[in-house]
């Protein structure tokens, strides 16, 4: 972790290395540093790309990817212009990280949540296929299966090589490629969920390792990947028995042609997504510090900080039909989309 933070911080000093602008009006660093987990990659991306255009002339955001918890960590390692001003994740911050912020000096922290994510297995109307559980998503779609004492090729070819209950029909899955943010969620929330508790994965100490026995996917033929927006006509067009890897949000968006598939026992929609019960959804959470924000007497760390706090909750961005929906973004309600704009207009503390 400390190499990492040095690294980082070898990136931010040149951006801090600019003139210091004279009274009354100082500003240590002339562009936002941000820090965003890989599952929030696209839609820290959308954010980025459009506070750049509506602030014309103001230097766009610099943005280092990386783990989710290395995120919070880089975050919560000092104030000051060389680390970090915002964080978006898809874990909310949990207590012992915020007194890690705070032994660091980071106390003055903004918490709003920006909508949330939810990723969706779909097929097509009047195929049949039974409800699947992560766990048979994994043994179907990864790389390698535990085998005796160590791993081995998967050569698992129908759904019912997985489980007597699944049809005998091909394993057939469309993927969204690695850019995609839908692929990040499908990774963290349905291939690491599915391996979490497989005994051999569990048993492999180091972290990066096991990671990648989880979310490695076969390359044989049973597993397709494809740019994000073309996995929807791939799969209209496919096999009857295909299944693909999509967003809530392309999902509604296929006009009733594609259904979801029950995933653990729950079927996608608003209200499962909005409330948790659908496992596979996590909220996007934006932390910011209040403490390199310029004041009103033109002193600070950054410029922009309540900027982009206002256009990531606006209605635009996190609304129904915002361009973050784009992300496989599932809006807040109403009144909890209002209640996260009063906290990013008026700089409002987190209390917890």
């Amino acid at each position: 972790m400390r190499r990492h933070l040095l690294g980082l911080i070898a990136v931010l000093l040149p951006l801090c290395a600019g003139p210091v602008r004279a009274e009354p009006s100082i500003t240590l660093r002339e562009r936002l540093v941000m820090v965003s987990s890989a599952s929030s990659t696209t839609l820290t991306r959308l954010l980025v790309r459009n506070f750049a255009e509506r602030f014309a002339g103001v230097p766009a955001p610099q943005v280092d990817t990386i783990s989710a918890a290395r995120t919070i960590e880089a975050f919560c390692s000092g104030v000051g212009p060389q680390t970090p001003d915002i964080a978006i994740v898809t874990r909310r911050m949990p207590r012992a990280m915020i007194e890690v912020c705070a032994a660091n000096g980071v106390r003055d922290i903004i918490e709003v949540q920006l909508g949330l994510g939810a990723v969706v297995i779909a097929g097509r109307r009047g195929d049949a296929m039974p409800g699947l559980t992560a766990r048979q998503i994994w043994e179907a779609l990864a790389a390698e299966r535990p085998e005796d004492e160590d791993f081995g090729p998967n050569r698992q070819r129908s759904w019912s090589d997985i489980s007597p209950t699944l049809p005998h029909t091909e394993i057939r899955v469309l993927i969204p490629s690695e850019v995609a943010g839908t692929r990040a969620l499908f990774d963290d929330l349905v291939m690491e969920g599915g391996c979490r508790n497989v005994t051999r994965v569990r048993l492999i100490f180091d972290a990066a390792y096991r990671r990648s026995k989880c979310i490695t996917t076969r390359t044989d033929g049973h597993a397709i990947t494809l740019h994000g927006d073309e996995v929807v006509p791939a799969l209209l067009a496919a096999p009857p028995g295909t299944l693909a890897v999509v967003s809530y949000d392309q999902l509604v968006a296929s006009g009733g042609n594609l259904i979801a598939l029950p995933l653990d026992g729950v079927s996608p929609n608003p209200a499962s997504i909005g409330n948790l019960d659908y496992e596979h959804a996590r909220t996007f959470f934006l932390y910011a510090k209040r403490q390199h924000a310029r004041q009103q007497q033109g002193v600070g760390v950054v410029r922009g900080i309540h900027e982009f706090l206002v256009e990531s909750t606006s209605e635009q961005a996190g609304g129904p039909g915002g361009y973050l929906t784009t992300a496989g973004l599932v809006p807040l309600g109403p009144a909890e989309r209002a209640a996260q704009r009063r906290i990013a207009e008026q700089g409002r503390l987190m209390s917890r």
